[in-house]
């Protein structure tokens, strides 16, 4: 049986773009995809159901003839928590409220609410789709949280190459600027690195590049992301706060709102 992929529209251009992605993620992990459009209408007003199966397929690709279509009530980030509870959906996707000038993607309030309560996998789609994943990049600190979210990132993309990347820098670096200091601090994150990668599975371990790069965990895993022309970033989430506390700390907030690429936010629940 097809898992369920649970994508949400409100029939703007950004969700269009999570549409897109959701039919091609259909056809790489072999899923069936069901679109949710949530009611937010005050009870007892009556709802066109004709006039919004219309505007549904003008959203589907094709003709969308075997798309499973919902249309769950109430508020649009507690909906789809519902909704994906019920399907027992794979992932969910959802794409972002808005987009400015200089790189910052409004991920709204719904978004918000899905990653906070949401025990599935949870895809935020930045970009305009062109095919399936070719490289993914997984943030690590080296916690069971974040060792876990590599093991669910490989099980969701079987086939495709991950890049495990690690940002670190020299702690109180304006007090500490010789080169010998920034030396030994890498030499010390390598040799964890090195037992990290011994906890993960050898077949995943067989598909992982690995990336020591210098920085904070927002520029380090940045650079890494344009060097290596990746295009899905993996994030790990305590769970407990939701995405906010995932597990790069405070930055993992402005690295899912800033990132360039599309973001998959992980919980341990289902890791």
């Amino acid at each position: 049986m097809k898992q369920p992929i649970l994508v949400a529209t409100d029939f703007s251009a950004r969700t269009d773009r999570a549409i897109d992605r959701a039919f091609l993620l259909a056809d790489q992990l072999d899923g069936e995809v069901v679109l949710a459009h949530v009611l937010e209408h005050k009870p007892g007003k009556p709802v066109d159901t004709a006039q919004l199966d219309r505007a549904v397929k003008d959203v589907l690709p094709g003709d969308g003839a075997d798309t499973r279509i919902i249309y769950p009530e109430g508020r649009i980030g507690e909906a789809i928590h519902d909704a994906a509870e019920q399907l027992g959906a794979a992932i969910i996707v959802m794409g972002v409220a808005r987009y400015n000038s200089i790189g910052d993607y409004f991920l709204g309030t719904a978004v918000d609410h899905v990653l906070r309560h949401c025990a599935q996998p949870v895809l935020v789609v930045k970009k305009r789709p062109r095919g399936p994943y070719r490289r993914i990049g997984v943030a690590t600190d080296f916690s069971q949280t974040s060792l876990e979210a590599l093991k669910q990132a490989a099980r969701l993309f079987p086939e495709t190459p991950l890049h495990l990347i690690h940002a670190y820098r020299v702690p109180f670096e304006g007090l500490q600027k010789a080169e010998y200091v920034k030396d030994q601090v890498r030499d010390a994150e390598a040799k964890v690195f090195a037992e990290f990668m011994a906890s993960v599975p050898e077949d995943i371990a067989a598909r992982v590049t690995t990336h020591l790069v210098y920085g904070d965990p927002h520029r380090g895993i940045a650079s890494t992301v344009v060097e290596e022309d990746l295009d899905l970033l993996v994030l790990g989430s305590h769970g407990e706060s939701g995405f906010r506390h995932a597990t790069l700390g405070s930055q993992a907030n402005a690295l899912l709102g800033y990132s360039a690429i599309d973001t998959i936010v992980i919980s341990p629940v289902r890791a």
